[in-house]
């Protein structure tokens, strides 16, 4: 039997262009079969014009209510994001296959219709057709768009009745809708039901793992997934090196560099920036760079990737520089580039710079976004424009704990600690629960404005919520108490601590300092080195001031010393002053005269006015007089010098010299 010839249809079907062979068909008589054919191909290359043509054709033809070309016309017009054209063919169907109402919910979904896509799903049920996995994929995405926990677990409990649990891409969805919810257990759960595992499957547990935070679980699942013989691909690379992001495991982060490169993989810009922003939260900014210098294509992402990465180290100035790079190549920022701009802007104080990029944002209607809305308020708080910082959180259309916490800390952070106080229960009576973060800020209020009634209601709220072992808070709380004057609370707080840092034990030195308990502070403080806690320069001022008050001159040199040369910390110029102070109390006047003019920064008035006190004391006129001119240069109507050096003439019984700086004093007007 002969092998029977293609028709002229098929001959064609092959190398030519859709718009050419459909020209053809249109001067030809054209079976159902090659308009089927046509529909497919015109479907797999989404062609819109061809779309249009054939859409006319089968209409012109009476042929678009046709039980197959029908159903292929709906998913082809779907297909090329004609939905509402698609709808209307549907409608007139006589019969309506499963995959119509497939493509029609999955259009739906697509073009931001996810609650007609989900209506949709219970007529194509009245209607007597059975859903497959390929209907529940879009219907249980369109949950996520809508945060629509409960209708997710109903179409869970469905698609389980029909046995669809073990479809690996309707699990993979599963996965991912439960891990938008931050149902992590829940999304374990789905995955620990599959028969057979793929890359899928197992990129979307660990995508949702991470999302969440959870970086260990994360890196055990990829670990598990190579043990089960599945060899990662780009997207499950891309997933773990976040988690190495978040667990910031340079160790782990290296080790897949690795495999990545012998894989040939690094030219996928996915990975490539999966890789910068690995290098950048592991510390390794350079690294970062030097890996997105590389790259041939720098997209949205790799900018702000790099940019994180030097926020993240603390180098704002880099971060906005390299924004106003990302700009000048042509590259629009996107809503978390913004939100890193900000953050610079909020750590720089930059508040000109912060309003230019608001406009910015203003002008991309992206003052709507939650994430960018709630940094504005930060930005300009942090830089003490709390009008504006109002004007912002009051234009949002959605407050949550981040909005709330960012204006009680910039109320806390400008000295508005009643403000604060007054912002915190208003969030408390709307509902909203306060993170760990939220009570910080809020406690930091309390301490500056003494509330410690309020202090201890917070207290109360980080014991119900179980926080004290949280540092951070912890720390906030000895600082609170140590502020308003309570230092047994705040040695209580302390005790229980299982882990404490410089910032516990510096709290505590200081509250001890405050209280005039100059033997305690040295205490703690030789306590807090034998932890093997290292002193910050904060810690030091506290010690200095304490040697200072006792009159303990060689303990207080040997500590100045310590703190260059056994900790690497360069004494700020409050630090001389102590030491100025020390050794004028001590009356070792020259050694102090000595180091004001060994240090490396300019003497202020302040210290001048310290040694005309020490010289009144210790009766040393020569001293006094150097003192007194450097002094009234700095300031010629400087009160203080002026009353002490006439007190110091006046002690030394020449009442001349003492009337005349009277004199002086009057005559040029500093009463």
């Amino acid at each position: 039997m002969s092998k029977p010839r293609k028709s002229s249809c098929s001959q064609h079907s092959h190398g030519q262009s859709l718009g050419v062979l459909f020209s053809f068909l249109e001067r030809t008589k054209t079976t159902n079969t090659q308009l089927a054919a046509i529909l497919e191909r015109c479907k797999k290359e989404r062609d819109k014009l061809c779309a249009m043509r054939l859409h006319a054709h089968l209409w012109k033809k009476g042929l678009e209510k046709h039980k197959q070309l029908g159903n292929y016309l709906v998913a082809l017009l779907v297909e090329v994001g004609h939905v509402d054209d698609a709808q209307k063919v549907f409608d007139e169907l006589p019969y309506r296959s499963e995959c119509s109402w497939n493509s029609l919910i999955k259009g739906y979904d697509r073009c931001g219709e996810s609650q007609f896509a989900l209506s949709l799903y219970e007529k194509m049920q009245k209607d007597g057709v059975c859903p497959s996995g390929y209907t529940y994929v879009p219907l249980l995405k369109a949950c996520i768009k809508m945060k629509d926990l409960r209708r997710g677990k109903d179409l869970h409990a469905d698609l389980s009745r029909k046995g669809l649990e073990t479809s690996p891409f309707v699990v993979s969805t599963l996965i991912d809708m439960y891990s938008s919810f931050g149902l992590t257990e829940k999304a374990q759960e789905a995955f620990d039901k599959l028969e057979s595992r793929n890359n899928v499957s197992w990129t979307a547990l660990i995508s949702g793992y991470t999302r969440n935070g959870y970086g260990k679980e994360a890196l055990d699942c990829f670990e598990q997934m190579q043990a089960e013989g599945i060899h990662p691909d780009a997207a499950a690379y891309a997933c773990t090196l976040k988690a190495c992001s978040l667990m910031q495991d340079l160790n782990k982060g290296q080790k897949l560099h690795h495999a990545i490169s012998k894989q040939k993989l690094e030219k996928n810009l996915v990975i490539s920036n999966a890789l910068v922003d690995m290098y950048a939260k592991c510390g390794k900014i350079l690294k970062a760079q030097e890996i997105f210098e590389k790259l041939p294509v720098k997209d949205v992402v790799s900018w702000t990737s790099l940019i994180s990465g030097f926020l993240q180290q603390g180098n704002s100035e880099d971060a906005l520089h390299h924004y106003g790079m990302m700009q000048d190549k042509g590259i629009l920022p996107d809503a978390a580039t913004y939100v890193c701009a900000l953050k610079a802007c909020s750590a720089l104080a930059a508040a000109d710079r912060g309003l230019e990029i608001h406009v910015e944002v203003a002008r991309k209607g992206l003052e709507a976004n939650s994430l960018v809305g709630n940094t504005l308020v930060d930005m300009y708080a942090s830089c003490g424009f709390m009008k504006k910082a109002e004007e912002i959180f009051d234009s949002l259309s959605s407050l949550d704990v981040v909005s709330w916490t960012a204006l009680i800390d910039g109320y806390a952070n400008q000295g508005q600690g009643r403000e604060a106080l007054v912002c915190f229960d208003c969030m408390q009576r709307k509902g909203i629960m306060p993170e760990p973060r939220t009570l910080v800020c809020v406690l930091k209020a309390c301490g500056s404005v003494g509330a410690m009634d309020k202090g201890c209601e917070v207290h109360a709220a980080v014991k119900k919520n179980h926080l004290e072992g949280d540092l951070v808070v912890a720390n906030a709380l000895i600082d609170m108490y140590v502020k308003c004057g309570s230092l047994t609370k705040a040695q209580k707080v302390f005790d229980k601590l299982p882990v404490r840092d410089v910032i516990s034990w510096t709290s505590l030195v200081l509250g001890y300092l405050h209280q005039g308990q100059n033997e305690k502070v040295l205490l703690f403080f030789e306590r807090m080195k034998s932890d093997g806690i290292i002193p910050n320069s904060v810690t030091f001022l506290c010690v200095l001031h304490a040697c200072s008050h006792a009159g303990l001159v060689e303990k207080g040199l040997l500590y100045f010393e310590a703190m260059d040369s056994d900790y690497g910390i360069s004494p700020t110029l409050e630090h001389y002053s102590c030491m100025v102070d020390l050794l004028g109390r001590a009356g070792q006047l020259e050694k102090a005269v000595s180091l004001i003019f060994k240090m490396p920064f300019t003497p202020t008035i302040a210290i001048w006015d310290s040694v005309l006190a020490a010289c009144q004391k210790w009766r040393n006129l020569e001293l006094a007089r150097l003192a007194f001119e450097h002094a009234l240069l700095l300031n010629e109507k400087n009160v203080a010098a002026y009353v002490t050096m006439a007190n110091i003439f006046a002690d030394a019984g020449m009442e001349k010299e003492a009337s005349e700086i009277e004199a002086l004093r009057f005559r040029i007007g500093v009463t």
